[in-house]
């Protein structure tokens, strides 16, 4: 299974071409985090971009939040929030997401994630 970070999600709806096709290169299941969903819900301003955010949700399974969810979470907060870091909380809900359903993590932003022990990142 592979999550796609909302990141690469908003490309697609932009109609990033490179964004596409790192997506149908991936093998299996692609799913996104509850999270994301908020987050482009966030941004869908107007008719068009919600169509397009509906147009994403309908095509993929989106993965919810779960109290296991919620835990890995914190936890993944206090070990990597550092004064020199910050492990943001939608960063660690995807990433928990991804972790506690055996996932790998699509990103364009692997910098946000690359520090966290056990996460597998996409390519």
């Amino acid at each position: 299974m592979v999550v796609v970070d909302t990141n690469i999600l908003i490309a697609i709806i932009r109609g990033n071409e490179m964004a596409s096709a790192l997506i149908r290169k991936q093998g299996g299941e692609i799913c996104i985090s509850v999270v994301s969903h908020m987050e482009l819900s966030v941004g869908a301003t107007n008719r068009s971009k919600r169509e397009a955010v509906d147009m994403v949700t309908r095509t993929h399974s989106v993965l919810p939040l779960s109290k296991a969810i919620g835990e890995r979470a914190l936890s993944l907060i206090q070990t990597y929030s550092t004064p020199s870091r910050s492990l943001f909380l939608p960063d660690a809900l995807i990433a928990a997401t991804c972790m506690e359903n055996n996932a790998t993590l699509l990103t364009f932003n692997t910098k946000d994630f690359q520090f966290i022990k056990g996460l597998r990142l996409g390519k």
